[in-house]
């Protein structure tokens, strides 16, 4: 079977601006590692192509790709788009995995707000809270900061402090505005509003004080059946640009996130995913989830807040320690922290360097 041609398009939420965001350096590092879950012979294709290059150089000489579902050929996007599936038919070559209009459909936060409200994943305190408008909701500036502050006005008092509009297509936390006293500042929606039109609408959701962000990686196969690939602490900047990830692995090489909340996280995914499944999706997929302090100080979960119809930094991060342990390199360890390595410098922790020339990603195995 042939080596897939990789199409790096991360960011590609965005729209047709996301080769530029391809060009950071992070998300090119991010876009690099991503190749290196394929198996040996894979290239690259399209604009903002990053090298495929075999990056991980204790790992290098295993030439098979990190999971079996990898190993397949034609075109392999991050995120199948019409884009895409445009570039698969240029290179002559089908494009793997759902067809865009379907990832288009699951990967909306909508599908996701609605796909757990179906399943009662909801925390009682947020249930039928947060909700979502499609582009033709956001007409007039002034009907749509009425509408907004109108809904938001039946929520608790606690949840009205601070609430945020989320385009329903996006990453990384880009695009959103903060509304305060349940209120919108009337100048700032008016300049968002030509945004959230052109990704997908908006989801409105109150603002919780996080205490821990998560993942789930999943995968869909053919059969519809989901497969738990593992759970992950996320490492995220204040404004929620991913840095990294850790967790713990059992004696089993299983990773898990290390919080108290896996077996919740687990179940909630695997629900999500068979949604998912249902409404024709196969493939890669990840589910965000973060663990939040409510109005009476308590801990709780929230297990669901983004469905991500695609692969994920999580997958990459998942793949590495598949390697590592097929190479043998993780007997005995049980924490790791996969990303980036300033302020997080343990003098008693291994560091395996993850990308040539590049000192500030490692993995680090406590």
């Amino acid at each position: 079977m042939s080596a897939p041609a990789l199409f790096a398009n991360l960011g590609a939420e965005e729209g047709e601006g996301w080769p530029r965001t391809a060009a950071h350096p992070r998300v090119r590092a991010a876009a690099r590692l991503w190749t290196a879950v394929f198996a040996a012979g894979a290239r690259t294709v399209g604009p903002a192509a990053p090298p495929c290059d075999r990056l991980l150089p204790p790992l290098d000489d295993d030439p098979a790709a990190a999971f079996a579902f990898c190993e397949g050929g034609g075109l392999v996007a991050w995120l199948a788009t019409e884009e895409a599936r445009d570039r698969a038919g240029r290179e002559g070559l089908a494009l793997a995995g759902s067809p865009p209009e379907v990832v288009a459909r699951v990967h909306d936060k909508a599908f996701a707000l609605q796909a757990a409200r179906a399943a009662g994943l909801e925390p009682p305190e947020l249930a039928g809270v947060a909700f979502a408008l499609a582009p033709e909701d956001l007409g007039a500036a002034d009907t749509v900061r009425f509408r907004v502050g109108g809904e938001v006005a039946r929520w608790p008092a606690a949840l009205r402090v601070r609430f945020v509009l989320k385009p329903r297509l996006g990453t990384s936390g880009r695009g959103r505005l903060e509304g305060r006293a349940g209120a919108l500042d009337p100048e700032a929606l008016r300049g968002a509003l030509p945004r959230f039109r052109a990704r997908g609408g908006v989801v409105v959701e109150p603002w919780l004080e996080r205490v821990a962000d998560l993942s789930a990686q999943l995968w869909i196969g053919a059969d519809g059946d989901p497969v738990l690939l593992g759970t992950l602490q996320q490492v995220l900047t204040p404004g929620g640009v991913p840095l990294g990830h850790r967790g713990e692995l059992g004696a089993d090489g299983e990773a898990s996130s290390g919080s108290g909340w896996d077996r919740e996280l687990r179940a909630a995914a695997l629900a999500l995913a068979r949604a998912a499944a249902a409404a024709g999706y196969t493939g890669p997929c990840g589910v965000d989830a973060f663990c939040y302090r409510g109005a009476d100080g308590r801990e709780r979960l929230r297990p669901v807040v983004e469905f991500n119809a695609r692969f994920t930094a999580g997958t990459s991060a998942l793949a590495v320690l598949a390697r590592a342990r097929r190479r043998g390199l993780l007997r005995g360890r049980r924490a790791f922290h996969l990303g980036v390595a300033p302020g997080l410098d343990d003098p008693g922790a291994e560091r395996l360097a993850l990308l040539a020339g590049d000192p500030d990603t490692a993995l680090w195995l406590a």
